[in-house]
């Protein structure tokens, strides 16, 4: 199955960025914009199609169920993931009336996000291969479980947000022998590094280099910083956490 087109709306440009390098790291989902803006979201939805929106509720310009009711008066269905820190009841039900697939609050584990995009895999997947037919109240249970699941996951008062480590798994495509070599190169640089590079130090593709960098930012050992240059695009630079 081909990668999951997905659109980031969120106002924090680091907080989009990690999100981004999150999906980047996990496989099976390809960014095609981030937008920073309410309005900026939908007129990227209207022009790029996604199949999958990560929402924020604060956005500057308007609330994100604003955004999520523009999108649903769109013609073409898009599937809606909400992270935000609003943990406002109203707010909350709105979005679940909305339709959104997830209620994600702000901060949460790496393991609480992989989680909910594994069921919205897994819900892909069953929706691909259904019947063409009636469906039985069985298979439309297995459906739409994840919108009854949609609750308001938090991380406990004082627990770390980070995850186990020892429980982690790499993604799909990443080895243990190149995360350590590129762990060790940035901990011997004393400064931040570009993904091109450390893929040329390490003998990497860019994109490889970048996977292993956004890996080790979702997991709280590395700091993201865009860097803007003169033609206005940023480059996302990497460091260490010391």
């Amino acid at each position: 199955m081909s990668a999951i087109r997905t659109l980031i709306i969120d106002d924090d440009v680091a907080v989009a960025g990690i999100h981004h390098g999150f999906l980047l790291a996990r496989g099976g989902f390809d960014v095609v914009a981030m937008a920073h803006t309410g309005q900026q979201g939908i007129d990227l939805a209207a022009e790029l199609g996604p199949e999958l929106v990560l929402l924020d509720i604060h956005l500057p310009d308007m609330s994100g169920l604003d955004v999520l009711q523009r999108l649903r008066a769109r013609r073409r269905p898009v599937d809606v993931l909400v992270i935000t820190a609003s943990r406002e009841l109203d707010t909350v039900r709105g979005a679940m009336a909305g339709g959104v697939l997830h209620y994600l609050v702000k901060p949460f584990s790496s393991q609480a996000l992989n989680e909910r995009l594994d069921e919205y895999v897994m819900l892909r997947d069953d929706l691909a291969s259904g019947a063409s037919g009636p469906l039985d109240q069985a298979s439309i249970d297995r459906l739409v479980a994840p919108s009854r699941r949609s609750a308001v996951a938090e991380t406990p008062a004082g627990q770390s947000t980070q995850p186990d480590q020892a429980a982690v798994r790499l993604p799909k495509g990443l080895s243990r022998p190149t995360l350590d070599a590129v762990i060790e190169a940035l901990k011997a640089s004393p400064e931040d590094v570009s993904a091109a590079g450390l893929a040329l130090q390490l003998g990497l593709s860019r994109v490889s280099a970048r996977r292993y960098l956004e890996y080790l930012v979702v997991h709280g050992h590395a700091r993201l910083t865009p860097r803007y240059g003169a033609a206005g695009r940023p480059e996302n630079r990497y460091l260490w956490r010391r």
